[in-house]
C-alpha cells in the first residue's frame, strides 16, 4: 500500500529521525543506567554522571623538628693516591659543613653526639681530651641512602670482665647503648642519623629519602650548610660494590660469586677479619680534622 505524506507529515518524519539519530549517539557516549518509569524497568537511557567530589586538600606537611644545637664538622676528602708530587694533600679537598641537632626530639643521642664532638665523654668530661670525631672520618657508602662515619682514631671496643667495653688511651670508656626512639622520619637528603641503641660514636648522613633506615635508625639532626659541595664529592668517590663486574648471570659472574661465598665462609672459619663484609667501603680517605658546636 502507498502512503502519502504531505510536506509537514515529511518534516515531522525527518525531525523525529533526527532526534533518535542524536539520541543514540548521545547514548553512545554517554554512562549508562537503569532508570524506573511509572514503577517499572523502562530503557537505558543517558543519564548524567554525578559531580566528581573534590579532591581531598593535601595533608599539611609535618612542623619541622626544633633545632637546639648547632655545629660543624671540618673534612679533608682524598680524592686520589696517585699524586706526582707524591703529596696527598695536593689530592685533597677541605671544606665545612655545618648541622643542627633536634635536642627535643632525640635528647639522649643529641647528647652523646655532642660528646663525641667535644671529646668530654663520661670520665674525659673535665679535661674534654677524650674521643671526638676531630680524629674521625666517613667510611662507607651506600649510593642514594646513607654515608656512614664517625669513627674515632684510638676507640675500639675491648672483652672486659666479659663483657664488650669500648677504650681509648689505655683507660675503659663506660658507654651504655641509647635506649630512644623517635616520630622523625628519614624523608629527605642531609638528615644526621644514629643507629638506634647504638653505644659508640658512628652515625650517618642521608642522601635521599631513606625510609628503609625508620625502623632501626634515629634521625637527631639534619645539615644545614654544605658551601663547599662536599656531599656530593663523597658520592663520587669510588667504593668497594661486593659484586662481579661480569655480566649478571654470566658464568664469569656466577664463578665469582660462588668464589667469593666460599672465601668468606672458610675466613669466618678461622677468625681471619678479612671475613668482615666491606660493602660500601670508600677507597679513598674522608678525614674529620675538627668540629666544634657554634
Amino acid at each position: 500500500m502507498h502512503l502519502h505524506m504531505g510536506p509537514a507529515t515529511r518534516s515531522s518524519s525527518i525531525l523525529l529521525a533526527v532526534l533518535l539519530s542524536c539520541s543514540a549517539a548521545a547514548a553512545a557516549h554517554a554512562p549508562r543506567r537503569a532508570v524506573l518509569v511509572g514503577g517499572a524497568l523502562g530503557c537505558l537511557v543517558p543519564q548524567p554522571s554525578p559531580a566528581a567530589s573534590p579532591a581531598a586538600a593535601p595533608a599539611a606537611a609535618s612542623a619541622p623538628a626544633a633545632v637546639t644545637d648547632r655545629g660543624f664538622i671540618d673534612l679533608r676528602v682524598i680524592r686520589s693516591f696517585d699524586v706526582d708530587s707524591g703529596v696527598l694533600e695536593d689530592a685533597a679537598v677541605r671544606g665545612r659543613v655545618q648541622f643542627e641537632l633536634y635536642g627535643n626530639d632525640a635528647p639522649k643521642a643529641v647528647e652523646r653526639f655532642k660528646g663525641f664532638v667535644k671529646g668530654d665523654i663520661g670520665q674525659f668530661r673535665s679535661s674534654s681530651d677524650g674521643p671526638s670525631y676531630r680524629t674521625g672520618a666517613f667510611t662507607t657508602l651506600r649510593p642514594g641512602v646513607i654515608l656512614q662515619g664517625g669513627r674515632i682514631n684510638g676507640l675500639r671496643l675491648t672483652e672486659f670482665a666479659g663483657a664488650q667495653q669500648y677504650e681509648y688511651g689505655s683507660r675503659l670508656v663506660p658507654l651504655d647503648g641509647v635506649v630512644e626512639v623517635n616520630e622523625l622520619k628519614h624523608d629527605r637528603r642531609g638528615l644526621i642519623t644514629r643507629r638506634q641503641f647504638s653505644a659508640g660514636p658512628e652515625f650517618g648522613i642521608t642522601l635521599g629519602p631513606a625510609p628503609q633506615l625508620d625502623s632501626g635508625w634515629e634521625v637527631i639532626g639534619r645539615l644545614s650548610q654544605d658551601s663547599a659541595g662536599l656531599l656530593p664529592l663523597i658520592e663520587g668517590l669510588p667504593y668497594i660494590t661486593g659484586r662481579s663486574l661480569e655480566e649478571p648471570g654470566s658464568v664469569a659472574d656466577n664463578v665469582f660469586n660462588a668464589q667469593k661465598s666460599l672465601f668468606t665462609s672458610l675466613s669466618k672459619t678461622i677468625g681471619d677479619s678479612r671475613a668482615e663484609d666491606r660493602t660500601g667501603q670508600l677507597l679513598r680517605r674522608v678525614e674529620i680534622v675538627n668540629c666544634g658546636l657554634l
